[in-house]
C-alpha cells in the first residue's frame, strides 16, 4: 500500500507557477527531500503513477518523468508489476545519494534543459534571436519559394549534394582534405554526435570527454550506458599529461573534444597541445572526435584537429547553421571512408534523411555571397561584448578562466571563500534569472567555483546588480 506519511505530505505540494522550475523538477526535489529527511521509510510504496497524476495535478508523463529520474539517482527502485519504493540502502546508493553535488543539481539540469520563457539566462549557450541572421533566412525562404526545384521529398541519404559541395569548399579553406561524398549532412551538430556514439560505442564502453565539457553530449553518453571520464582543462586545452595517463589507465575508444571556442569555457587549443593530443591518440589506438560547431567565428583560419592528423584518426563535426540560424539544424560529420559508411547506416537507421528544406535554405543563405561578412560582424560583436562583460567582471572582482576569444562563453567566478555557484544559482532562481553552475559541466557533476556566463546579455544591468549583491551569499 502505498505510505500514508507521502499522503500526507504528497497533498501539501502545489506546482507553483512562479517556481522557475519545471513540474518535473518540483516531483523530484519533493520525493528527494523527504527520502533525505527520512519522512519516507526505506521500502515504502509510492502512489501509482495515476494516483500521483491525479494527487498533483499532473500528467502522467509528468510522474513517469519524475519517477524515473528518482530512480536514476538512487531514490527509488522499480519493481516490475508492483511499482515504485524507496531504494534500500546500500553502499552504492549511498554513496550516489551523498556524492556532491548530484542531489543539488539535477533540477539545474532540468531548467537548463527546459528554461522558462520569461527567464532571463546568462548562463545560456545560445546567441539571442536579435543576434541571428533573420533577415537573411526570410530572404532565403523567399528565394527558395520562388525557385523551380523540388523541395518536398526526402532528398539524398548523406544530404544535399550541393551543400556538400560548399562544406567540401569550406574545409578545404581550413586544409582539412574532405571529399564531398565522405560529408554525411545531419539534423544539427547534436545528431552528428549520436550517430558517431551509435558507431562506435557500446554499454560499457570508456570515452574520454573535456572537463568541463559540452553538456548535452554527456548526457547522451550517460543515456548510452558508456563510462565517462573528465580530462582536466587549462586555458591553452587539455592538461595533456593528465591525458597520457588517462589513455594509458583507461584505454579509452574515443576522446569527445570541443578544442575551438570551446563550451563552456571559451578557451582553445594551443599548437602546442593540439599536435600533442594527436600524438597520444595515435600511440594509445583511440578516435578522436573533434566538436566544431563554431568554427566559422575563429580568426584567422585556425586548422582543425582533422587539418593536422588529414582524418585519420578524427571524427570532425560541424555547423552550417549554428552561426546563422540555429532553428535549421544543419551540422555534419566527416571521417575516413569506412567510418563514414558507418555514420552513414546509423544515421538512416536513427532517423532516415535530413531535412532537405533545411538544407536547401541553408545554402541559399550560405551561397549568396554574404556569408562572409555575416560571420565578421558576429566575430566583432562577440568580441565586443567579450570585452565589455570582462569590465563587468572585474567590477565586481571575479575572475575570467580563458583569454577574449569571438564566442558566447565566459567561465567566470570568484575566488572568496565559501563561493558556490549553486547556490547563487537558487538565489538566481527567485529573482528570475538563471545560471549555469559550472558543475553541470562536468562527467561527474562534481563542485567547481566556476560558472558559464553568455556574454551576450552582458549589457543587462540586472545581472551584473544580482551577482554583485549575492556573491558573498552564496
Amino acid at each position: 500500500m502505498t505510505d500514508p506519511v507521502l499522503v500526507e505530505k504528497a497533498v501539501h505540494l502545489t506546482m507553483e507557477p512562479s517556481v522557475k522550475r519545471s513540474r518535473i523538477g518540483q516531483l523530484v526535489q519533493h520525493f528527494s527531500q523527504l527520502i533525505e529527511q527520512a519522512e519516507l521509510a526505506q521500502g515504502a510504496r509510492l502512489p501509482s503513477i495515476r494516483a500521483a497524476a491525479k494527487m498533483f495535478e499532473v500528467s502522467t508523463f509528468t510522474v513517469v518523468q519524475a519517477y524515473d529520474r528518482l530512480v536514476a539517482l538512487g531514490y527509488l527502485e522499480a519493481r516490475k508489476g508492483d511499482g515504485f519504493f524507496v531504494a534500500q540502502a546500500s553502499a552504492t546508493v549511498e554513496q550516489h545519494r551523498s556524492a556532491a553535488p548530484l542531489k543539488d543539481v539535477y533540477w539545474l539540469l532540468d531548467d537548463a534543459f527546459n528554461p522558462q520563457p520569461d527567464i532571463l539566462q546568462p548562463g545560456g549557450g545560445g546567441l539571442p534571436d536579435a543576434w541571428l541572421d533573420e533577415a537573411g533566412l526570410r530572404l532565403a525562404l523567399r528565394g527558395l519559394g520562388r525557385g523551380a526545384g523540388l523541395i518536398a521529398e526526402y532528398g539524398e541519404s548523406s544530404g544535399n549534394l550541393a551543400l556538400r559541395h560548399w562544406v567540401q569548399r569550406y574545409l578545404g579553406e581550413r586544409s582539412v582534405n574532405a571529399r564531398s561524398e565522405h560529408i554525411v549532412l545531419t539534423q544539427g551538430a547534436s545528431q552528428a554526435l549520436n550517430i558517431v556514439i551509435s558507431a562506435l560505442l557500446r554499454p560499457g564502453d570508456c570515452v574520454l570527454v573535456d572537463d568541463p565539457g559540452y553538456i548535452n553530449l554527456l548526457a547522451n553518453l550517460r543515456d548510452h550506458k558508456v563510462e565517462v571520464v573528465g580530462v582536466p582543462w587549462n586555458t591553452q586545452g587539455p592538461d595533456v599529461e593528465n591525458l597520457a595517463e588517462l589513455l594509458a589507465h583507461h584505454r579509452p575508444k574515443a576522446f569527445f573534444t570541443n578544442p575551438w571556442l570551446h563550451n563552456p569555457t571559451g578557451a582553445s587549443y594551443s599548437p602546442a597541445v593540439a599536435y600533442r593530443v594527436l600524438q597520444l591518440a595515435d600511440a594509445h589506438d583511440c578516435w578522436i572526435v573533434e566538436d566544431d560547431v563554431y568554427g566559422q567565428l575563429l580568426p584567422g583560419n585556425q586548422p582543425p584537429l582533422a587539418a593536422l592528423d588529414n582524418l585519420q584518426r578524427v571524427i570532425y563535426v560541424g555547423s552550417v547553421s549554428k552561426s546563422l540560424a540555429p532553428s535549421l539544424r544543419v551540422g555534419f560529420v566527416t571521417a575516413e571512408p569506412t567510418v563514414v559508411e558507418a555514420l552513414l547506416h546509423y544515421k538512416m537507421t536513427t532517423g532516415l534523411y535530413s531535412s532537405q528544406l533545411s538544407e536547401q535554405l541553408a545554402l541559399q543563405m550560405v551561397s549568396d555571397g554574404t556569408q562572409r561578412k555575416r560571420y565578421q560582424k558576429l566575430r566583432d560583436r562577440l568580441l565586443q561584448a567579450q570585452l565589455l562583460a570582462r569590465q563587468h567582471v572585474q567590477r565586481i572582482g571575479w575572475q575570467c578562466w580563458a583569454p577574449m576569444a569571438p564566442t558566447p562563453y565566459m567561465w567566470i567566478g570568484s575566488n572568496q571563500e565559501g563561493f558556490d555557484p549553486v547556490a547563487l544559482t537558487r538565489a538566481g532562481l527567485l529573482q528570475n534569472i538563471l545560471l549555469s553552475p559550472g558543475c553541470i559541466f562536468r562527467p561527474g557533476l562534481e563542485a567547481t567555483p566556476w560558472l558559464r556566463f553568455n556574454v551576450t546579455l552582458g549589457e543587462d544591468p540586472a545581472i551584473w546588480r544580482f551577482f554583485a549583491n549575492n556573491q558573498r551569499d552564496a
